[in-house]
């Protein structure tokens, strides 16, 4: 999943105000992305902490993606189930070892089912969006100290 948020400049002022203010992998994009990743772990759906785990393994600090790559992202996103098509489940389950599995090559449909979220208050769909409207102006203020440094 990308966040992408981007403000028109011309090219040379563009890139006198990444230089200037550490922006593109300098200091002051390095607190933005921490803050982000912060604000957002609160929000994630604490599925066994796999994609609030994944998110900080694989983000890069500074490059102004925050990357979450687990399978299932898009669905607890949208916050609704998805289903096998021909047997209308989520997944199959095997009670002896505990492990979840999809049938290989099908592709799962929408159900109309809400998902039910656990691990806080915020936690749920469309965490993404739902942070920034929140705490955008947290993240910026962030930046904005850095730069003021």
């Amino acid at each position: 999943m990308k966040v992408n948020c981007e403000v028109a400049f011309s090219n040379i002022q563009k890139q006198q105000i990444i230089d200037k203010y550490g922006l593109d992998g300098g200091r002051t994009q390095k607190v933005i992305d921490s803050a982000f990743m912060g604000y957002l772990d609160t929000y994630i759906p604490a599925d066994s902490f796999q994609m609030i785990n994944n998110m900080y393994s694989s983000t890069k600090v500074g490059s102004g993606e925050v990357n979450i790559n687990v399978p299932y992202v898009h669905y607890q996103n949208e916050g609704e189930k998805y289903i096998d098509p021909k047997y209308k489940i989520g997944a199959f389950h095997d009670p002896i070892s505990g492990r979840y599995w999809s049938r290989p090559g099908i592709k799962k449909v929408p159900s109309g089912k809400k998902l039910n979220y656990h691990g806080g208050a915020n936690r749920g769909d469309h965490f993404v969006e739902r942070m920034i409207a929140d705490h955008f102006k947290d993240i910026l203020n962030a930046g904005q100290k850095e730069i003021d440094k």
